[in-house]
C-alpha cells in the first residue's frame, strides 16, 4: 500500500547509537524565553555523557560524528514543525 511506510533496516552497529539517541530525547539545551518562544538549540552533551555512562556506551569519534548528524536533522525536523 502506498500510505505504508517503509521500513527502515539499519546495521546492528548502530545499536548503540540508537539506544543513546532514545535514552537522551528529552535532553535538549533551550534558548528564548522573554519575548521569543524556547526552542531547542542542541543536545546536552553532559546528560549524554552521562547516559552513555549508565548504559555502559563507549562514544568514540565515529559515533559523536553520527550523534551530531542525528542531533542537526532533528533540530531541522523540530523547527520546521512550526
Amino acid at each position: 500500500m502506498a500510505d505504508e511506510p517503509e521500513t527502515l533496516v539499519l546495521p546492528d552497529t548502530m545499536r548503540p547509537l540508537i539506544d543513546l539517541v532514545v535514552a537522551t530525547m528529552s535532553q535538549w539545551r533551550m534558548a528564548g524565553g522573554g519575548m521569543a518562544p524556547m526552542r531547542a538549540v542542541a543536545l546536552d552533551l553532559v546528560a549524554v555523557d552521562i547516559a552513555a555512562r549508565w548504559l555502559g556506551i563507549v562514544i568514540d569519534p565515529p559515533m559523536f560524528r553520527d550523534l551530531q548528524v542525528i542531533e542537526r536533522e532533528a533540530l531541522v525536523a523540530m523547527r520546521s514543525e512550526r
